[in-house]
């Protein structure tokens, strides 16, 4: 009878530390409920995200008012008129345009880069303002020979991925390391630090909570794993200082 009694109790407790571990945590693991919760809130932007991009591929047309919103956004981000003057000059193609079918003089011809005001005018034959096409008599212009620009821009390139390549190389060494050991940072290092962070951290359930994923190219294995709440890591950039609290962070390339 005792024995039977034991059982009896012993699968009690058991139910009952089911219950309370949905509500409460259990060491060092976040309750069930916090755990639902945070999966919950981290699929409903996806579900979304997921409904309008078939919404939008079913119209087959474009939302005029959400792409309004989302410039208004960048505007808002912006850190000075300065930047929110260029943004405003690239989306409404406020720079001059220089045409090969119009006789622009070799002094005339500017960089694309030049404010509309700050440009030379350009005559315009009545034939073109009229029927929207000109027919000039003569030779048509020569055309400018753009090996050299293109030649800088695949140098530009090249430097610019060995760059990335670099960075990738010096933060995926496959071992922990912790967020205050990284010292300093060159600006594509901590590009891809701050893109490789911020996947780690959407995944994350709780402050506490370690977390590991694949990032988004499949290239990389980050795991991210919070130290002591009074540690901190200072990470030196170009820019400036990047502070918080102290981390054990180890990227693996997949490949």
């Amino acid at each position: 009878m005792a024995a039977v009694e034991t059982r009896y109790l012993e699968a009690w407790r058991e139910r009952w530390a089911g219950l309370e571990g949905w509500f409460f945590r259990t060491g060092h693991e976040p309750s069930q409920a916090e755990l639902l919760r945070s999966r919950a809130r981290a699929a409903i932007p996806r579900l979304l995200a997921a409904i309008s991009a078939l919404n939008e591929r079913r119209s087959g047309r474009s939302d005029r008012s959400a792409d309004f919103r989302v410039f208004a956004t960048w505007f808002a981000g912006c850190a000075s008129d300065a930047q929110a003057h260029r943004l405003a000059r690239a989306a409404f193609a406020l720079n001059p345009a220089r045409h090969f079918a119009l006789a622009v003089k070799e002094e005339d011809d500017v960089p694309a880069a030049t404010r509309w005001a700050d440009a030379p005018p350009i005559p315009i034959a009545p034939r073109l303002r009229e029927w929207g096409e000109a027919a000039p008599r003569g030779a048509p212009p020569r055309v400018r020979d753009r090996a050299t620009e293109r030649l800088l821009l695949e140098r530009e390139l090249a430097e610019e991925a060995g760059q990335v390549e670099a960075a990738r190389l010096r933060l995926a060494t496959g071992r922990p390391t912790r967020l205050s050991e990284l010292g300093t940072l060159d600006p594509h290092a901590f590009g891809l630090f701050l893109n490789l962070l911020g996947e780690a951290l959407s995944e994350q359930a709780g402050p506490e909570a370690a977390v590991e994923r694949q990032t988004g190219d499949g290239l990389l294995r980050i795991r991210l794993e919070p130290l002591g709440a009074d540690t901190r890591a200072e990470i030196h950039t170009a820019d400036g200082m990047f502070a918080g609290r102290d981390h054990l962070l180890t990227i693996t390339p997949t490949g």
